[in-house]
């Protein structure tokens, strides 16, 4: 695992020389990371790659904070990042945003000079920042940094966690700590951090819109040119195959004869529908498939349960939902971390926000509090019994403040305003959590990331994204005969590219069932649990029971209730996934470390 941390004092500050907040800071990175000191601080990292450049004391470095560093056609080496970034806040925003997510580096010319940390153009791979007084710090580690702070957390960041289950906006819920927006630079340098952009937030493309026909064509062109180039540099790559639309792209992208032998790999459970479509697909297109069942593990004592999920909790710096994380954690470690193409990003292409919106409308605060009440909190959302009335109240004046905040800059209309929404808040604070764990153990491809694939999906107008249009003439013009094969949701591609009647009828009540789905979670204020969640939680319960002491630092907290935490205890109430998933990542915030293992 990839970790990174650098530290800068003013010239006239003395350093900290306390053991505590930096014995702390370094174990959120690993038990065995390298410290180096520099000319006005220190750095310390884990998890280097050959490829990656420091010199003996730290003077001068090029480490890259993830396993991936790529554009759509090659691999970059470090050499050419050096190159980028010795340029600093002067560094070519062009070429820097050619590279795709997730991806971040981190850099030093040679004494004397600033560090330089970039992050990629949609911000996925998360990186963090803390402003002292003549002191400052960048770092993958958000928890590094709150140790370093020693400010405590940020209750209104906690509040609005505990309806949407991840953050909005630039802020954590450490105090102090910020993560470095998406397309910018972080710059250390005499106990100051700064922030620089490099590719503007628009992805408004030059010239006039493209119609549907062209827009489909050149992704499909961009698509088939990636990934011919990936796996001919990388024959290993393994395709990570669902039963939805997303990784149907990828596979319908790939030539027959890249498909054949290609190795393939799905998780599922017994009686699931995912294993069941890549079975049918793999069968189709000679791929190698390998099905690993999630529910056919080694069974796991509480204690374990409860030990991945801190683990998780740290990994995700106490960001999304631990239980969703922790079972993939315990799969992860039974499979190979090589090189995996993954369908993140083509949720660009459908409009993940538009049922039952408005299609005409402006953007208004209105409409931001109805999509946050019906959508937004419908999964993840804390049990509010199990909270302080005070913290409940704040809390949801303070997440639809944020969230409100989060659509600045947004297009007005209001769909397009959604489209924003979701890429640069829900994609770069939620999936980009999840992602960075990945991009730091494996090779983790994301093609339709590529920038300009974007541009194009959000170029295309929202009513020929809604209903899964744009995806459907996607993998039509792809490959007509995978388009023909229904999907885990029944639904077939090559129809949903089409604007019949009965089309349409047919994606709307799917949709409509997804819809339907989160009005009862919202009426009955219980979310979906992620998959294997709900077993994380029971499990995480239990051991609560059984070690009581375990909770202690969740008392008198001003946060959970404690009448609440003795029904449990006493098990007389059985916690809900969403709220032992907050609870988790309160108890590893409370005290930052990144535990054993």
């Amino acid at each position: 695992m990839k970790s990174f941390l650098a530290v800068s004092y003013a010239e006239d500050r003395p350093a900290v020389t306390d053991p505590a907040p930096l014995a702390a800071a370094l174990s959120c990175l690993a038990d065995d990371a390298r410290t180096l000191h520099t000319d006005d601080g220190w750095i310390a990292f884990h998890g280097e790659d050959p490829g990656d450049r420091v010199d003996a004391v730290g003077a001068a470095f090029t480490l890259r904070l993830g396993r991936a560093t790529r554009t759509r056609a090659t691999d970059v080496p470090t050499v050419r990042l050096a190159e980028l970034l010795r340029k600093g806040t002067k560094v070519d925003g062009t070429a820097l945003a050619e590279l795709v997510p997730p991806f971040a580096a981190a850099h030093r010319s040679g004494p004397g000079e600033p560090v330089v940390v970039a992050s990629d153009w949609l911000g996925f791979q998360q990186v963090f920042w803390w402003q002292g007084d003549g002191v400052a710090a960048v770092s993958t580690s958000a928890l590094a940094l709150s140790a370093l702070a020693g400010a405590g957390l940020d209750h209104a960041a906690l509040g609005l966690q505990s309806l949407v289950g991840w953050q909005v906006g630039l802020g954590t819920v450490f105090a102090q700590v910020e993560k470095v927006p998406a397309g910018c630079l972080a710059v250390l340098d005499a106990g100051r951090v700064e922030t620089h952009r490099y590719v503007e937030q628009s992805l408004a493309l030059d010239g006039p819109a493209p119609s549907l026909s062209e827009a489909v064509d050149e992704m499909a062109g961009m698509l088939r040119d990636i990934l011919r180039a990936y796996v001919a540099d990388h024959p290993t790559t393994v395709l990570q195959l669902t039963g939805g639309q997303d990784t149907r792209v990828l596979l319908a992208a790939l030539s027959p004869e890249t498909r054949r032998g290609l190795r393939a790999l799905t998780l599922d459970v017994r009686g699931g529908s995912d294993a069941a479509v890549a079975q049918k697909l793999s069968a189709m297109c000679g791929l190698d498939l390998q099905v690993h069942w999630l529910d056919e593990q080694p069974p796991v004592t509480p204690a374990v349960a409860h030990h991945l999920a801190v683990v998780a909790a740290a990994a995700l710096d106490c960001m999304a939902s631990p239980l969703a994380l922790a079972p993939l954690l315990l799969a992860e470690g039974h499979l190979e971390q090589g090189h995996r193409l993954s369908g993140l990003g083509g949720e660009a292409c459908r409009g993940f926000y538009y049922f039952g919106q408005p299609r005409h409308a402006t953007t208004s605060p209105h409409l931001i509090a109805q999509l946050a009440n019906w959508r937004l909190y419908a999964n993840e959302a804390v049990d509010a019994r199990a909270l302080e009335p005070g913290f409940v109240d704040s809390g949801r004046t303070d997440a639809v403040a944020r969230i409100t905040a989060s659509f600045d800059g947004a297009p007005q209309p209001w769909l397009r305003a959604t489209d924003h929404f979701y890429l640069y808040q829900r994609m770069q604070r939620w999936a980009g959590a999840h992602g960075s764990v990945a991009a730091v153990n494996r090779f983790f491809i994301n093609p339709m990331f590529d920038r300009r694939f974007i541009q194009l999906a959000h170029a295309v107008s929202p009513e020929q994204k809604g209903s899964g249009l744009l995806t459907g003439h996607l993998i039509h013009r792809l490959d007509p005969a995978l388009a023909a094969v229904p999907l885990d949701s029944g639904l077939v591609p090559a129809r949903l590219g089409q604007r019949g009647l009965r089309d349409r009828a047919a994606a709307a009540r799917v949709t409509a069932r997804k819809l339907s789905r989160k009005v009862r979670q919202r009426l009955r204020r219980s979310g979906r649990a992620q998959l294997g969640a709900a077993e994380v939680a029971a499990l995480v319960a239990e051991h609560w029971r059984n070690e009581p002491d375990v909770l202690a630092p969740l008392r008198n907290n001003g946060i959970v209730r404690e009448a609440w935490l003795d029904e449990v205890l006493a098990g007389r109430r059985e916690p809900a996934p969403a709220t032992v998933a907050f609870l988790t990542n309160l108890l590893v915030a409370t005290a930052p470390q990144r535990p054993a293992g």
